[in-house]
């Protein structure tokens, strides 16, 4: 079954005006689920299309003129809507964390450059070194050794105190932003009612955005990206442990989303879906049937 996504707000709107959809309490099974889910496009060229499938190397979009395949990297936009599914899945835990590849990075390359400097000092040590005249009296240097172990002395010193600066820098963190993170791993557990072929999972991040010169802050930022999960098994326990890189965004002020699809573009109800009412077989076939007229009404 596929989302109905055209026309769902406004069938909603009018069920719930006219009393005719009371959301059973009744024990019977479920006949689907309505939800606020994500309504999930990527970015191919210039402009952003429908997401209508996901493997493990492409996302496939509608181009209005057929279906492209873009790179799982591709960046995703999404925006909220309400969905029926008859497909549902009780996720048991789900985690998000995040880390810094920029940080990890960061920290990469002054290590690099404390190697550098170092390499640099010795070759400066052995040049000075072979001007050394190597001639003493008594224990004595002369007046150009003694000002070349004074050269010497000082190129040692200063690598030495790049050194310890650095190292104490690496110690404390200094070379580390703390509110940001480039990369969000999820780790979690489902079990899926029904069988859930070819499914991916889009992944939806929240932040404030702000100027980095001003302090400004510039509103919330949404990006997500999708990835691919594999086929599902009804009643099977699933863990989910995934990873998506990003740029850099404010980790602190982030807020998460996790949505589940079917390798056809049909969103899964989650036990933690927001807003998420069970109908009976009976709401969901009013429901289908006055969204299929709605969708005519305005197509005329």
């Amino acid at each position: 079954m596929k989302n109905y996504r055209s026309s769902v707000s406004v069938v909603a709107l009018t069920l719930f005006a006219c009393g005719a959809l009371p959301f059973s309490q009744a024990q019977e099974k479920p006949g689907g689920y309505l939800f606020f889910g994500s309504e999930v496009s990527a970015e191919a060229g210039k402009s952003y299309f429908p997401i209508v499938a996901v493997d493990k190397k492409n996302i496939y979009v509608d181009s209005g003129i057929g279906v492209k395949k873009v790179s799982t990297k591709a960046s995703v936009r999404t925006r909220p809507e309400l969905v029926l599914s008859e497909r549902y899945a009780d996720i048991l835990e789900i985690k998000f964390s995040t880390s810094s590849m920029a940080n990890m990075q960061r920290q990469a390359q002054v290590v690099s450059d404390m190697h550098y400097a170092q390499f640099q000092s010795e070759i400066e040590v052995a040049m000075l070194s072979g001007q050394l005249e190597g001639t003493e009296t008594d224990g004595d240097l002369s007046a150009s050794d003694q000002s070349i172990m004074g050269q010497i002395e000082d190129v040692q010193q200063d690598n030495q105190d790049f050194q310890d600066s650095m190292q104490d820098g690496l110690d404390v963190g200094a070379f580390e932003v703390d509110e940001l993170a480039d990369s969000v791993h999820v780790k979690g557990t489902m079990i899926p009612e029904t069988d859930i072929p070819g499914a991916y999972c889009v992944i939806v991040v929240n932040h404030d955005s702000m100027d980095i010169e001003s302090g400004e802050l510039l509103g919330r930022v949404r990006f997500a990206r999708a990835k691919y999960i594999g086929d599902l098994q009804q009643e099977e326990l699933v863990s989910i442990q995934t990873r998506i890189a990003v740029g850099e965004f404010n980790a602190e002020t982030a807020e998460f989303e996790f949505h589940l699809f079917t390798q056809d573009g049909e969103q899964v109800a989650l036990s933690n879906s927001r807003g998420l009412k069970p109908l009976t077989p009976q709401e969901v076939a009013t429901f289908k049937e006055l969204s299929a007229k709605t969708s005519l009404e305005r197509e005329g």
